[in-house]
């Protein structure tokens, strides 16, 4: 007796129809089945089980996810060693992605950890690309970086009166912003407020209007409060210490050029020397201002302006040579006051820019001493990715692994192509700036070896999540023709845009196609693996027990051929008979007769739409398992 049998899966998606090239859940671009990359268990520890395991599905390409640092730590390097073995004898390709570490050195529960934490994020993930570099059988496997792992970002909103790509189309709804001297983060949201300057239009009418305060102007005012309170501290210290001083000027004026010497002091009157007691008593407190200048002067330096800088210098160059005039004079703490009166009033007139009537008075803005969370991690990021890069080219020259920065979901840092952009452009700023300097290295050499080792891992499912947002289709498909240049390695993911929900293209509104098309006009597409990431349809709490590879394949579309003709992927599964869907041409070991009619559907095999686990594959020699 012959049997036929169709396999549904869990899900009916219209009538069969092998005839028609849009079938099923085919998104409208054929990506060809060689560049498709399955990938292992991010939740066990044996990865060469998994690894074998994806093989036998049939892919050229498998990627190790680890994205756990506990248990990536559990890995023995024997495994990976093994696992080069099995690649090199099947040829298969490997990347790897490295667990959540944040390149900054920021800590998902303790925040930032300083200068100590990104350098430990550094060495951590070269250990990671040494590791995997084990397994790498010809080189230049791409290592998966998160782009933050520890950091929130910006909330983007689009404007409703701009279309997708105009300049302004999107404004910022909440920022993060980072106390660079405590690492202490606060949320600047953009709202409605009422402010005490009225327009004359306002005063006439007797009424007050909210206005919009935009999260980057309250953080100008935060700045600006915090760096007033600063120099109202020293006004506070300098108070004293004029309080003490009092007169003492006066009675001490013939002494203003002598040297505090034990001979002057002996010829002061009695009256005299208790003013020169007080004038001891008050260089407590001026020791007290010039302390706290100091302070006020290093942050004013380190967070301002080149302008202020320069203007910076000035002052300081001018209250060191007047201080060394009088350094020993009965007159110093006189001196001091005076010049400390003279320095702060600089310091505030550098560190304010305040407009009256119709003039700027002031040279810039308050010192930056709180600034937006991914201008601050950018520079330390691209720092531990160029520096790990520059580690991988020192030891494995330009055989390196290719460090592949991925953008993380909208919320977090550098989640948008523009800012994934910039960070990666930075990362090899930094690469270059080592090469040349350690490795004597021209400029030209440097950036393409640069260009090389470091790019872009493009996740179509987090961009999509900007949906949520109110991002249209047409705005997911900019942000990918922004980053579209620097795209080293794709990961497959569809979802709706709310959530991350790894289902398998085609089976959410993540535009693929037009994704596709822009990776493929810059040249980036036919270079790239693109690696499936649709851990929803084998995730046990789900219950939808689907293979993710033949989702995939049915939303791809790729030839069941490796010549790329028809049939394909999407409509073979339609088919009755032949190469794809004859269930006898998986030919089960056991014989038919163990699986009694009588025990109903449940006692076949899966090769025949049953229950009992079959035992064949593609990589023991089955072709279509």
């Amino acid at each position: 007796m012959a049997y036929e049998t169709i396999n549904y899966e869990n899900f009916y998606t219209g009538g069969y129809s092998s005839l028609n090239p849009e079938y099923g859940n085919f998104v409208g671009y054929r990506l060809p089945f060689g560049q498709l990359s399955s990938t292992t268990s991010i939740q066990v520890a044996n990865q060469v089980n998994e690894v074998v395991s994806r093989i036998r599905e049939g892919v050229k390409n498998v990627e190790i996810q680890q994205i756990q640092p506990d248990v990536f730590e559990q890995i023995p390097k024997e495994q990976f060693a093994e696992i080069k073995a099995i690649m090199k004898l099947t040829g298969v390709r490997p990347s790897l992605h490295a667990p959540m570490i944040d390149p900054a050195g920021f800590d998902p529960q303790r925040g930032y950890q300083g200068e100590l934490g990104r350098e430990d994020a550094e060495r951590r993930l070269f250990d990671v690309v040494k590791r995997g570099h084990q397994m790498d059988i010809n080189g230049n496997m791409p290592v998966v970086i998160h782009s933050s792992a520890g950091i929130p970002g910006t909330e983007w909103r689009p404007e409703k009166e701009k279309k997708p790509g105009e300049k302004g189309r999107f404004r910022a709804e909440e920022i993060i912003v980072i106390d660079q001297e405590s690492g202490e983060m606060q949320k600047l949201k953009r709202e409605r407020v009422a402010l005490p300057e009225l327009t004359e239009e306002e005063l006439k009418k007797h009424e007050i209007k909210e206005r919009i305060l935009t999260p980057e102007e309250r953080l100008y005012s935060v700045n600006k409060t915090k760096w007033e309170q600063e120099l109202t501290n020293l006004a506070f210290y300098k108070k004293h210490a004029d309080e003490i001083i009092g007169n003492a000027p006066a009675f001490l004026a013939r002494f203003s050029n002598a040297n505090a010497d034990e001979k002057t002091i002996a010829n002061m009157s009695p009256q005299e020397r208790i003013q020169y007691n007080k004038l001891r008593e008050a260089e407590i407190f001026l020791d007290n201002v010039r302390m706290n200048f100091n302070n006020s002067f290093e942050k004013a330096y380190k967070y301002g302006t080149p302008q202020q800088k320069k203007a910076l210098m000035k002052i300081a160059e001018d209250y060191t040579r007047e201080m060394k005039k009088v350094e020993g004079k009965i007159w110093q703490p006189i001196a001091q006051k005076e010049l400390l009166d003279k320095a702060i009033n600089g310091l505030r007139q550098v560190t304010t820019m305040e407009k009256k009537g119709d003039k700027i008075v002031g040279f810039g803005p308050p010192p930056q001493i709180l600034v937006n969370v991914e201008d601050f991690a950018m520079k330390k990021s691209a720092e531990t990715i160029g520096n790990v890069a520059f580690k991988s080219y020192k030891k494995w020259g330009e055989k390196a692994p290719i460090m592949a920065v991925e953008n993380w979901q909208p919320g977090a840092a550098f989640s948008r192509a523009e800012d994934l952009k910039n960070l990666i452009e930075e990362s090899k700023r930094q690469f270059e700036k080592n090469i040349m300097e350690k490795e004597k290295v021209s400029k030209a050499e440097a950036k393409r070896i640069a260009d090389k080792l470091i790019g872009a891992t493009w996740d179509t499912g987090h961009i999509n999540q900007l949906r949520k947002w109110g991002f249209t289709e047409e705005d997911i498909i900019k942000e990918t023709e922004k980053i579209a240049k620097l795209v080293k390695h794709v990961h497959l993911s569809d979802n709706f845009g709310y959530t991350d929900s790894h289902l398998a293209p085609g089976m959410g509104d993540v535009p693929f196609k037009k994704i596709f098309e822009k990776l493929k006009k810059a040249g980036a597409l036919e270079k790239a693996k693109a690696v499936i990431e649709a851990g929803a349809l084998v995730n046990p709490n789900l219950g939808l027990k689907m293979s993710p590879l033949k989702a995939t394949l049915h939303g791809l579309g790729p030839g069941a051929y490796e010549a790329a003709l028809p049939p394909y992927w999407n409509t073979a599964m339609g088919m009755v008979g032949g190469y794809v869907a004859f269930p006898l041409a998986y030919m089960p070991e056991k014989h038919f007769s163990v699986y009694e009619v009588a025990t109903g559907f449940a006692g076949l095999p899966q090769e025949l739409g049953g229950a009992i686990p079959g035992t064949r594959s593609r990589f023991s020699g089955t072709a279509n398992a």
